[in-house]
C-alpha cells in the first residue's frame, strides 16, 4: 500500500492502521448465511402469510445477532461499519414489523406470493454480507477525501456553515419569523412553504442545500465526543441545532430522513469514541433504538394531518397506532413487484440506472431530464395517489430479476466495505464527518436506490469546500502536516 500521501504517524506505523480498519468476519458471514437459508427451507405454504413472514424474521434476527457477537470479537469499534447499517437498514424496512403481530397482512397477500417475496428478499441480504467481504480497492481513501490538514478547531464553523446551508431556504419561506416556521413544521407536511413542486424550478438549487441537515449530527457526535476543545457556548448551539434537526425530520414523517439522522449521529459519535465501555455504547444504543421505534409507530400516523391535528384529535390513541408496530409493509409490495416482472411487464433493465444518475441534475438545467420510469411501483402495486417503497431490492428485481437482485446485492455490499475500511486513515473530525456521511447513505439507499446519488451530494460538497476554499477551514498546508511527529 502506498502511504506517501498520508498523514506522518499512519506512515510510521502502518500496523496500527491495519489493525484500525473495520471488516467482517467470516464467521459472522456464515451466520447470517445460515440464517437466511434455514429461513427459507422452513416456511411452506401452509403458513399463513404473517405467521411466515413472523418466523423468517425472527431466525434472520438471531443470525445477525450472532454475525455481530462473532465481529465484536475485534473490539467495539469493528462494529463502526456501513455494511452493517445496511443490513439494520433492510431488515428495519421489511422484517422488524412482523417481530410483531401483523394479522392485517393476511388479507393483502397468499401464501405463494409471500413465499416469492420472502425468496428473493432473502437473496438480497445474501448478495449483501457476500459483497462487504469484496476489496479490489485498496483501503485508504482517494486523495479528495484525504482532509488530514483541517484541523478539528474548524468543526464548529462547519457546523454554523452546514445549519446556515440547509435551513437558509426553509427560513426565506417563513419570511424568517421562527413562529411560522414552527407552525409549519406542526402541520401537514405537504403544505409547507418550503415545498417544492413535482418537477422542481429554480428554487430547487435553494431547497436541495437541505441535504447539508445530515451533516449536522455525526457533527454533533464528535463535537460532544471532543466537548473538551470547544467552548460551552458552541456546544449549547451544536445541540440545539441538533435537537432542531430531530425535530424537522421528525415532523416531516417520512421515516428513513429520521433514521438517516440517527444514523448519521451513531456513526459520528461511535467513529471517534475514545474509551468505548458497556456505557457509552449501550445507553446512546437503547436511547437512539427507542427513538426511532417511537418514531415509526407515530410519524406515519401524523405525517397527512399534521402533529397539531394528530394530537387534538387524541389519533395516536387509536387502535391503529398503539395496536403495533408496522413500518411500510415493503413485503407486500416486493411480492407483487415479484409477481409482475416479467409476467405483466418487461423489465426495465438500465433505465432505473439512468434515473438515478441523472436524479442530482436540477430540472432547471436539463428540462428533458426523465421524469422517472416508464413503469413506476405504484402503478404495479396500483397505488393512487400515495408513493410506494419495495426496497432496493424491490428496484433491482424491477431491473432485472433475480440476475440484477444478486449483483446490486454484491455491488453495494463491496462499497459498504470499502467506505468502512477507509475509516481507519481519516484522522481528523471533518474526515470522519464526510465519513459518517456514509452512513446516510447507506441507510437512506436501502429504501430506494433512486436516492442513492442524491445522498451522496453532501459528501461531494463537503469535499468541494475542502479542497476549494480551504482557508475558510484554517486548513494547514499540506507539507506541515507530514511533520507531526
Amino acid at each position: 500500500m502506498n502511504t506517501s500521501e498520508y498523514p506522518y504517524h499512519l506512515q510510521q506505523n502502518p500496523n496500527n492502521v491495519k489493525k484500525r480498519i473495520a471488516k467482517p468476519t467470516w464467521s459472522g458471514t456464515l451466520s447470517i448465511l445460515i440464517s437466511l437459508v434455514t429461513a427459507y427451507t422452513t416456511i411452506s405454504t401452509d403458513m399463513s402469510p404473517s405467521y411466515m413472514c413472523s418466523q423468517v424474521a425472527v431466525i434472520v434476527i438471531m443470525g445477525i445477532i450472532i454475525s455481530i457477537f462473532c465481529d465484536i470479537q475485534r473490539g467495539w469499534k469493528n462494529l463502526f461499519r456501513v455494511d452493517l447499517i445496511c443490513i439494520s437498514a433492510l431488515y428495519f424496512l421489511t422484517l422488524v414489523e412482523f417481530l410483531f403481530p401483523q394479522t392485517g397482512f393476511d388479507e393483502r397477500l397468499i401464501s405463494a406470493q409471500a413465499i416469492k417475496a420472502i425468496e428473493v428478499l432473502l437473496i438480497g441480504f445474501g448478495g449483501l454480507v457476500i459483497g462487504r467481504h469484496f476489496s479490489f480497492f485498496k483501503a485508504a481513501p482517494p486523495q479528495w477525501l484525504n482532509f488530514g490538514n483541517i484541523p478539528d478547531k474548524t468543526l464548529f464553523r462547519i457546523l454554523f456553515i452546514s445549519a446556515f446551508l440547509a435551513y437558509f431556504y426553509i427560513l426565506l419561506s417563513v419570511d424568517f419569523n421562527p413562529v411560522k416556521l414552527i407552525m409549519a413544521l406542526l402541520g401537514p407536511r405537504f403544505d409547507v412553504p418550503w415545498g417544492r413542486g413535482r418537477l422542481g424550478d429554480w428554487r430547487v438549487f435553494l431547497s436541495e442545500l437541505s441535504l447539508f441537515s445530515y451533516v449536522i449530527p455525526p457533527l454533533t457526535g464528535i463535537i460532544w465526543n471532543r466537548r473538551q476543545f470547544f467552548p460551552k457556548w458552541q456546544i449549547l448551539f451544536a445541540a440545539i441545532i441538533f435537537i432542531f434537526t430531530l425535530f424537522y425530520g421528525f415532523s416531516g414523517g417520512t421515516r428513513n430522513v429520521m433514521a438517516a439522522y440517527l444514523a448519521t449521529f451513531m456513526g459520528g459519535y461511535f467513529l471517534t469514541l475514545r474509551k468505548p465501555n458497556i456505557v457509552n455504547i449501550a445507553i446512546p444504543i437503547a436511547i437512539i433504538t427507542y427513538s426511532m421505534v417511537f418514531a415509526t409507530r407515530h410519524m406515519l400516523g401524523f405525517r397527512e394531518m399534521g402533529i397539531i391535528n394528530y394530537l387534538g384529535t387524541a389519533a395516536y390513541a387509536t387502535e391503529k397506532v398503539q395496536g403495533t408496530l408496522a413500518v411500510d409493509y415493503n413485503l407486500y409490495s416486493l411480492a407483487l413487484l415479484v409477481e409482475g416482472f416479467p409476467s405483466k411487464h418487461d423489465f426495465l433493465g438500465l433505465e432505473l440506472l439512468i434515473v438515478f444518475l441523472t436524479k442530482p441534475i436540477p430540472r432547471v438545467l436539463w428540462p428533458g431530464k426523465p421524469e422517472g420510469l416508464s413503469i413506476s411501483i405504484e402503478e404495479v402495486v396500483g397505488a393512487d395517489g400515495w408513493t410506494v417503497s419495495a426496497t432496493y431490492v424491490g428496484e433491482a428485481y424491477m431491473m432485472g430479476g433475480i440476475i440484477a437482485v444478486i449483483l446490486v446485492s454484491l455491488f453495494l455490499g463491496f462499497l459498504a466495505n470499502w467506505w468502512s475500511r477507509t475509516a481507519a486513515f481519516h484522522t481528523t473530525g471533518y474526515g470522519i464527518v464526510v465519513n459518517a456521511l456514509g452512513f446516510f447513505t447507506a441507510a437512506i439507499s436501502m429504501r430506494s436506490l433512486v436516492v442513492f446519488t442524491t445522498s451522496m451530494l453532501p459528501i461531494f460538497g463537503l469535499a468541494f469546500i475542502a479542497k476549494t476554499f480551504p482557508s475558510l477551514l484554517g486548513a494547514k498546508s499540506s507539507q506541515s502536516q507530514y511533520m507531526r511527529r
